[in-house]
């Protein structure tokens, strides 16, 4: 198998903010506590962590577009940073064949205070572009995200659904062979939502390999051929999109039978 993805034992832990605030009352309680109690001796409190993944494993054949479904807060995000290189893993590895392209968080990567264009050369130059090969690009860029005088405005200006169309725009028209997308087309019109959904069909007709978090499963439906069901950090289906979308819905209505990986 030609692998664009190779995730192998992924975990990532952040400090549980909830535990180190109830750490921080209990310091200050002990501290009030103290000149009125005998000093005993115990252990110093522990950290909390929270395990956004937790060992996790699959790959990806080159020109498959797989989706990742689950909660708020299930690993999907985190996932797609890991694999952006935006932030570390805490343990495992991710091995990424190809250039790659990503859309996270409305304007991650984006300067505000620089206007659109500015924010063309910003990303190319982040990806490694040349240049005079993002010159040659820039109008290709424009037409597609087709916002007009509003290229030459600093992106503050924007409104999140324009910030789409510009990112959208510059992700697929540099051409990456592998992209990741997170959630990013809700803010968009159904007209750009549309002229996304052509460009990403275009894409998997060119062999090209797509990550896509989203809510909207009848876009996943659409797009994808196999999805990725994560819950609590962990992956805990791997297979069809139809199937998984199916067992999705009746896991949440209440009714889904036991949970295991394709």
């Amino acid at each position: 198998m030609d692998r664009a993805i190779a995730v192998r034992n992924l975990s990532k832990c952040f400090p549980n903010s909830r535990g180190q605030a109830n750490a921080l009352r209990a310091a200050l309680e002990q501290a009030a506590l103290k000149p009125l109690t005998r000093r005993t001796s115990g252990d110093a409190p522990v950290k909390q962590l929270r395990w956004a993944l937790n060992d996790i494993s699959f790959e990806i054949p080159r020109g498959e577009c797989v989706a990742l479904v689950g909660h708020n807060g299930a690993g999907k995000s985190v996932l797609l940073r890991v694999l952006a290189r935006v932030i570390r893993p805490t343990c495992g590895e991710a091995d990424l064949q190809g250039s790659v392209g990503a859309m996270l968080d409305i304007g991650v990567g984006f300067n505000r205070d620089l206007t659109g264009r500015e924010n063309v050369f910003l990303q190319g130059a982040i990806l490694g572009i040349r240049k005079r090969d993002l010159e040659r690009k820039f109008q290709e860029i424009a037409d597609f995200s087709g916002i007009g005088d509003l290229m030459e405005q600093p992106l503050k200006s924007f409104s999140n659904g324009t910030q789409v169309r510009l990112a959208f725009a510059i992700a697929v028209q540099l051409e990456p062979e592998i992209l990741l997308m997170d959630e990013v087309l809700a803010v968009a019109d159904e007209e750009f939502i549309g002229t996304c959904v052509r460009k990403l069909t275009d894409f998997k007709r060119e062999g090209r390999t797509i990550l896509l978090a989203s809510h909207d499963m009848t876009l996943l439906n659409q797009l994808c051929s196999r999805a990725l069901w994560f819950e609590q950090g962990k992956l805990i289906c791997d297979g069809p999109m139809a199937e998984i979308s199916t067992r999705y819905h009746a896991h949440h209505d209440g009714i889904a039978p036991t949970l295991s990986r394709s």
